[in-house]
């Protein structure tokens, strides 16, 4: 039931699947320490003694204990698997988030694109030569507090497509081991729990944050987060979440964009923000390696088996939401 649209959105979604997320969320946003975190520490530590104690099993020749260990493990994967099938899988069979909030998704041409991202840069200049920056070039950190209050409140407005309860977006204390592992966010249904890598660009933090929640707020496709998160920020009228979002769509578009086409727009950036971009290259760099590939290639899975055809790859989607959503805000 749980993949036909129809049940997916009203009995599951706006039902069962919500009114799961309200009470654990409500439990979990007591406390201000991230409960993924924790239980990934745990798992960390426990499945390889887990494992350890399982081998001395057998070869003590103790199969009723190792058996009685099987059992424990399948019964806990199996409680595990249909949580995510009540706190989450629902949520990939929704009607579209972005027509939700108003944004066509239609073919664009490269045209359109260019177009896109030529308004874009502008906007992101003008904001960009406004904003307060370190000596390093990049703008301040916003509150990460008030981030979530403002995000909240644009969440809210939204309409009922969104989760109607405030979500309490968590700082993760081990964010440098999450940039090595390529995640700049996670959310966490079995704690209904949005989780933000604090260890980004300072402008990223923003639009991270946003798609984190929109998770949170049941939506469950990555491009749709994107196309939320890229949204609110956009429309909004607080300085950090707007930056956020131009800077965001604006690498975006460009990147949709020939090589010819790209370096010339590229080049219409203003100093300050080619300098913050290359700020921000170089500290992702720091962190490419092999455990940042393995962690792509389980999430390109993972999408995949939830019925994201592109895997990753199909995050680009985002331009044409991003197109239509430029016309709509050029026009005023």
């Amino acid at each position: 039931m749980a993949d036909i649209p129809v049940s997916a959105e009203y009995l599951f979604a706006r039902g069962v699947t919500r009114a799961l997320s309200w009470i654990l969320g409500g439990v979990t946003g007591l406390f201000s320490l991230s409960f993924y975190e924790t239980a990934a520490a745990l798992l960390i530590v426990g499945i390889p003694m887990a494992a350890v104690c399982f081998i001395l099993l057998l070869c003590w020749k103790d199969y009723a204990r190792a058996k009685a260990w099987l059992w424990r493990a399948a019964f806990f994967a199996l409680s595990l698997l249909l949580s995510f099938g009540l706190l989450f899988a629902p949520l990939y069979a929704r009607p579209s988030a972005a027509s939700a909030l108003g944004i066509e998704e239609a073919p664009v041409t490269r045209e359109e694109v260019a177009a896109a991202a030529d308004w874009t840069i502008g906007q992101l200049n003008e904001l960009a030569a406004q904003l307060p920056r370190d000596e390093a070039g990049d703008v301040l950190p916003a509150d990460f507090d008030a981030l979530a209050r403002s995000l909240n409140a644009a969440y809210a407005e939204a309409g009922s497509y969104f989760a109607p309860y405030a979500v309490r977006p968590k700082a993760v204390a081990l964010s440098v081991p999450m940039s090595y592992l390529g995640i700049t966010g996670i959310y966490m249904p079995f704690f209904a729990e949005a989780n933000v890598n604090v260890n980004i660009p300072a402008y990223s933090l923003p639009v991270t944050m946003a798609h984190e929640m929109a998770h949170a707020e049941g939506v469950a496709q990555e491009g749709q987060a994107n196309i939320v998160a890229y949204a609110l920020c956009l429309r909004s009228e607080e300085a950090a979440l707007r930056y956020s979002g131009l800077m965001s769509a604006a690498a975006a578009l460009l990147n949709a964009l020939p090589q010819e086409e790209f370096e010339a727009l590229y080049g219409q950036l203003s100093p300050a923000v080619r300098r913050e971009y290359a700020n921000a290259s170089a500290h992702y760099q720091k962190y490419e390696g092999l455990i940042d590939s393995i962690s792509s290639f389980f999430n390109d899975l993972f999408l995949k088996a939830n019925g994201v055809p592109g895997g990753i790859e199909s995050y680009g989607s985002t331009v044409r939401a991003l197109v239509s959503l430029q016309k709509q805000l050029s026009a005023g």
